[in-house]
């Protein structure tokens, strides 16, 4: 059931969207119409010269600029939950999921983890290679994202810079450490060069993994402030690597103490 609920998020922003311009435009237009049809056959001694043209012509025109309203919007509203160098969603395509994805799992007692994503010594890459390969890199990393978290549920947003989140519903511990390695293997194994990083010779990812309890409730802040607490241990003891934490009271207050 709330695995269906996920799936239908996203048609729902859709259909808001149509909803709006039905009430905004199109009954408008339509009721324009109408009453551009009641005066030519109320006008005395018959339609108007050439009224049926003209009628025709007008709506042709109204309808097509409805349509190319409708087909703007809906753009637009893609392009706001889109990261437009990646493709992947950004925070607030991420804000409008889990608002009613944590919920949903704290309801049917799932497990919810998150996977905070940082490349490796990413400013030394754009200073040696320059920024257009910077962003070709980002775009790889991207595509490797989307070859490893393939639900339907799953989510997959770029932060910003080089930093990348994953949120894993109905995904315990293990899974989400297993597919973090997955990842972070699957990217030096594509081998992109990097000279100046002191971990290895090609582009690498250090990843902190937060995993709530069951039915626990917590907010975004919390779980991404756990799985940051995580990043920063792996980058103390090396990079290149997966480090996870349950998200507790303490876990929050320490790096909340901490930031």
């Amino acid at each position: 059931m709330s695995t269906l609920l996920l799936l239908i998020m996203p048609a729902s922003a859709v259909v808001i969207a149509w909803w709006s311009i039905e009430h905004r435009y199109r009954r408008p237009l339509k009721q324009m119409i109408a009453r551009i049809e009641t005066l030519g056959e109320s006008t005395e001694g018959g339609p108007l010269p050439s009224y049926n043209v003209l009628h025709g012509s007008l709506a042709d025109r109204l309808a097509q600029r409805v349509d190319h309203l409708c087909a703007a919007n809906c753009e637009l509203q893609e392009q706001a939950i889109k990261d437009p160098l990646t493709g992947l969603g950004n925070r607030r395509l991420l804000e409008q999921r889990l608002d009613i994805a944590l919920p949903l799992s704290r309801r049917w007692l799932h497990a919810v983890s998150a996977l905070v994503i940082d490349v490796d010594h990413f400013k030394e890459y754009n200073d040696l290679y320059g920024h257009q390969a910077g962003d070709e890199c980002l775009v790889e990393i991207a595509n490797v994202l989307r070859d490893t978290f393939r639900r339907e549920t799953d989510i997959v947003v770029r932060l910003g810079g080089e930093e990348f989140l994953v949120v894993l519903l109905d995904a315990d511990e293990d899974e989400a450490v297993r597919l973090a390695e997955a990842m972070r293997g699957m990217l030096q194994a594509v081998g992109i060069e990097h000279e100046a990083s002191s971990v290895t010779d090609v582009v690498t990812v250090s990843i902190g993994v937060a995993v709530t309890r069951s039915g626990e409730p917590v907010s975004l802040d919390d779980i991404i402030a756990t799985a940051d607490a995580g990043l920063y241990e792996c980058k103390e003891t090396g990079r290149n690597r997966v480090i996870s934490r349950t998200v507790t009271r303490t876990d929050r207050e320490e790096t909340r103490a901490m930031a």
